[in-house]
């Protein structure tokens, strides 16, 4: 049964129309203008590192931080080292996290270092902030004798969450209001890096600054909300999820799907603000926590079972980013628990059961990530089977579904299964396809495989022709569209994650040497729509939210994955 509140679970917040009056920010990149998601390797070069001692963090501090860095430019940690800005080394002890993977070419796999533990001592009485600058190319001579390791850094560097701080609300990332939960740690030291690093690095995939103001305002705005750093006049917490008051983190768990870990790292890369530094690893931290590693292991505690609720991107980008090795256990246990989502398309005449694109991104994006992490044979083995199985069920479909013909390359599938009731036709969710292909992306830029790219640029053409349909003076995404018609409704809250699926899906089909003339058509027209929607729940009133989120889940389908959208030249 759909949850409502604005609608569904996944968020059916309605449009109404006459929102039309909005700013394209960016028209369609020219046919020929297709960016390569990777950078150049660089044999050496400098990054600078900013240590933000907490308050009350005394005088020498050992601080260990993850260092990402992008493909190709390390392969020897023993060629990395601190710096002062003026040049001089400072001691350091080094540990490889994890090394850049590739499904099937030998020459990228295992080849370079994609991230790096860092520990030093620092002296926060001397300097709460301070400047380091990272080189990498150049050999390591001094040993800071540490002992810190991915296994013990959050034991020997972290200390009790902090409270808000006095331009924060009170109520900012307040998970301690539930007392059932361990309590958050954090680093007594944080260590911030540049946002064009982080971009470059592809932490999740190819990033670029969001160049147009209102999207950057907008994007801040909103993930202030998620994470309650609202206005102070804001003093109660919503009801249910009408959006009009702070987040209570004992009784909100629908705001933990689309990976909200995920989430906030996501605005830490595209800000490069410690404070966003702050907030994801808390959230990660928490989220962590009620990840069962016995029993339903894999389960997102507050909803024991649910795979819709397990997600181990976050987990991996913290990962990288702290060298808290405790979350390698965790990205195994989500893996093992979507490892029992059904990929195939379920019998024709089979009624019961669940099968939707939102599964199949958890399905994808869990295998993907604990591969990443672990590079083991067993999760790499699993996304490919999964990825073969959709091409073989678009290509040659299960008995009783129409021909490969008509299913266009998308896993068209009964309404009964996607929980929708019963009617006459086969249906696909433009938004649930905006989880799965963004997930499959991801797959696609650790192994350059074609039938990834072949359903990427389908699924964007399909919705494109089919999906999306004018609803007053705006154009929105269906919730369902089938090849009878499209049903329940235009979409217009879901514009900006379709948006994700027809950017990534114009640059595989030019890939492909496809044309694009119809998905460039519709990207210009949810540009439109999407701009619509965020100015709509901006709404200045005295004692709520200025940024509203109902349901606070949204943030997380607007945000989780759409980080690259700039990157494909919209934004």
């Amino acid at each position: 049964m759909r949850l409502t509140s604005m609608g569904c679970a996944g968020g059916r917040g309605r449009l109404r129309a006459g929102f039309g009056l909005a700013i394209v920010f960016l028209a369609a990149p020219a046919a020929g203008a297709l960016p390569e998601p990777y950078a150049a390797p660089q044999a050496t070069g400098t990054v600078e590192a900013t240590v933000h001692c907490a308050a009350g963090s005394g005088d020498a501090q050992a601080i260990g931080f993850g260092l990402p860095l992008p493909r190709g430019f390390l392969a020897d940690s023993s060629r990395l080292r601190l710096e002062t800005p003026e040049g001089r080394e400072v001691a350091a002890d080094v540990v490889e996290l994890a090394r850049w993977r590739h499904f099937s070419d030998t020459s990228i796999d295992g080849k370079s270092i994609r991230a790096v533990l860092i520990a030093f001592t620092h002296d926060c009485a001397r300097a709460a902030t301070a400047q380091y600058v990272v080189r990498w190319g150049q050999a390591r001579t001094l040993a800071a004798g540490t002992g810190i390791t991915p296994a013990n850094v959050a034991e020997r560097t972290w200390g009790p969450q902090a409270e808000p701080s006095p331009l924060e609300h009170p109520q900012t990332d307040n998970y301690a209001i539930d007392t059932t939960a361990a309590p958050v740690r954090e680093p007594h030291a944080w260590v911030g890096l540049p946002a064009a690093w982080l971009m470059q690095s592809n932490l999740r995939g190819p990033v670029a600054p969001i160049r147009a103001g209102i999207g950057r305002d907008w994007q801040i705005g909103f993930m202030r909300t998620y994470v309650n750093d609202v206005a102070a006049d804001v003093t109660r917490f919503e009801t249910g999820e009408n959006g009009q008051g702070l987040i209570h983190w004992v009784n909100e768990f629908e705001g933990w799907l689309y990976d909200r870990p995920g989430v906030l790292w996501n605005a830490y890369v595209q800000t490069g603000d410690a404070k966003w530094l702050r907030h994801a690893h808390r959230a990660t931290q928490f989220y962590a926590s009620h990840i069962a590693l016995e029993g339903r292991r894999g389960s997102f505690a507050k909803r024991p079972g649910d795979a819709k609720y397990a997600h181990a991107g976050g987990l991996f980008t913290a990962y990288l980013l702290t060298g808290d090795a405790r979350l390698i256990e965790r990205i195994r246990a989500v893996a093992d628990l979507v490892a029992t989502v059904p990929t195939r398309l379920p019998p024709f005449e089979k009624t019961t059961g669940l099968w939707t694109e939102r599964h199949m991104s958890v399905a994808i994006g869990g295998a993907l990530s604990a591969w990443e992490a672990t590079g083991e044979a067993a999760y790499r083995t699993r996304v490919q089977r999964i990825v073969e199985g959709m091409r073989a069920d678009v290509s040659q479909p299960p008995p009783g579904y129409p021909g490969a013909t008509e299913m266009a390359g998308v896993l068209l599938h009964r309404p009964e299964v996607h929980e929708e009731g019963s009617f006459p036709d086969v249906v696909m969710s433009p938004w649930m396809a905006a989880l799965m292909t963004e997930a499959l992306w991801r797959y696609h830029l650790h192994s350059d495989d074609r039938r990834a790219l072949q359903l990427l640029g389908d699924y964007a053409q399909f919705v494109a022709e089919r999906a999306i349909e004018q609803e007053g003076v705006d154009w929105s995404p269906r919730y369902l569209s089938g090849l009878k018609g499209n049903y329940e409704g235009a979409e217009a809250e879901h514009a900006f994650n379709v948006l994700g699926l027809l950017a990534r899906g114009r640059w595989a089909r030019q890939k492909l040497g496809q044309p694009t003339g119809q998905i460039d058509t519709q990207i210009a027209r949810l540009r439109v729509t999407a701009d619509a929607n965020f100015s709509r729940w901006v709404r200045p009133s005295a004692g709520v939210p200025r940024y509203r989120l109902s349901p606070t889940r949204k943030a997380g389908w607007w945000y989780g994955t759409t980080y690259d959208l700039a990157w494909f030249g919209y934004d």
